[in-house]
């Protein structure tokens, strides 16, 4: 089912009119900032490897856009948004989600596959124990 951008419209707006587009684009920006100091590249580099995504890639992306359109009419919700800025307001919210997005993106620059399962469990384990 085809996105109606009508509705990415409605949700958007939705979004803006609760605080959350602000607070997540606050949390990109800082995922961004850690990609460029943990790896040295800047902006450009970033912007140069957008271009250079494969169309495996891609058509991943337009598979996943397709699935979503059914959805957005459920996050076209107020309710929902003040939720979402409620939890973006959470400084350890907000780093949490910066961080899992740097590493999404510093993978995508170096080809490095997404970890498995297993891995990801095993990693929330360790992070757990060293926190308490």
């Amino acid at each position: 089912m085809p996105i109606d951008p009508q509705e990415v419209f409605w949700v958007m707006q939705c979004a803006y009119r609760n605080g959350v587009l602000d607070k997540f684009m606050q949390v990109q920006g800082r995922a961004l900032e850690l990609v460029m100091e943990e790896t040295g590249a800047d902006m450009g580099d970033l912007l140069n490897r957008m271009d250079e995504a494969k169309e495996e890639t891609v058509m991943k992306v337009d598979r996943l856009l397709d699935r979503a359109g059914p959805f957005l009419k459920y996050l076209n919700n107020d309710r929902l948004m003040r939720l979402a800025d409620k939890l973006l307001s959470i400084s350890k919210v907000q780093a949490l989600m910066a961080r899992r997005m740097a590493e999404s993106i510093k993978r995508t620059l170096t080809g490095e596959a997404p970890p498995s399962l297993a891995e990801r469990m095993r990693s929330m384990v360790s992070r757990s124990r060293r926190a308490a």
